[in-house]
């Protein structure tokens, strides 16, 4: 029922896992949780892919609370409509590919752009630890162990790009520097992600954003993507 999560509990020096359960399963969960202690897990998350209205009141009554709420939006790769304007063709030339020379700014500037995200408000996380998670992953990501490609505009934002099977594709992060943001440096990032997918033959390219992050979700809508699926994390601190 609980699988470790083998990269964060390395990453945070704590056992984390993730657990499954469905309406048939809610009378097990507090065997479930008093084995998981047993087995030394210190936090574990629920994520519902639908409104399963018995498991989530049962998480509830077992000391779960309510972590996060994701919305996952999805583009056509035959259905873009790209968006530019001369002010925004100039930028474009501003885009490159991301390497290894990047990577220290990119870390810095990636621990001041999502202050939102569910690390850096679950009372598990510290923000020494949520800076660690984002400074790892996009250091990782330009490093090609959990991405296929960084695009980056120096000092301004960057876009992350993977290839998650032969036809789907997903853009695992984009961040803006808040003065930089509405100038249309977003936009461009995001034309290049689409052009690398349509270069990898992706039917359908994916991103995820928060609920809650009503900037994010009016960008995607402008930008011709449509919601696909919504998301509930659930987490209790063991």
């Amino acid at each position: 029922m609980i699988h470790e999560l083998k990269w964060d509990s390395d990453l945070f020096g704590k056992k984390i896992g993730i657990l499954s359960i469905d309406s048939d399963s809610v009378s097990k969960i507090s065997a479930i949780i008093k084995k998981a202690k047993g087995d030394g897990f210190k936090y574990i998350i629920c994520k519902l892919k639908e409104q399963q209205t018995p498991v989530i009141r049962a998480l509830e009554s077992s000391g779960f609370y309510l972590s996060d709420i994701g919305i996952t939006w999805a583009i056509e790769s035959n259905q873009i409509k790209y968006k530019s304007s001369s002010k925004n063709l100039k930028k474009k030339n501003l885009i490159r590919i991301a390497t290894d020379k990047d990577t220290p700014m990119l870390k810095k500037m990636i621990t001041q752009l999502f202050l939102e995200s569910r690390f850096y408000n679950d009372p598990f996380f510290s923000k020494k630890e949520a800076d660690k998670l984002y400074s790892t992953w996009i250091e990782n990501s330009v490093g090609g162990k959990n991405a296929d490609i960084v695009y980056v505009i120096p000092e301004i934002g960057f876009i992350v790009c993977k290839k998650n099977t032969e036809k789907r594709g997903e853009i695992s992060l984009i961040g803006i520097k808040q003065d930089f943001r509405g100038k249309g440096f977003g936009i461009n990032l995001l034309n290049a992600a689409l052009d690398w997918f349509k270069s990898q033959d992706v039917s359908i390219v994916s991103v995820r954003t928060q609920l809650k992050n009503l900037n994010a979700m009016n960008f995607y809508l402008k930008s011709g993507f449509f919601i696909e699926s919504y998301d509930l994390i659930f987490a209790r601190i063991l």
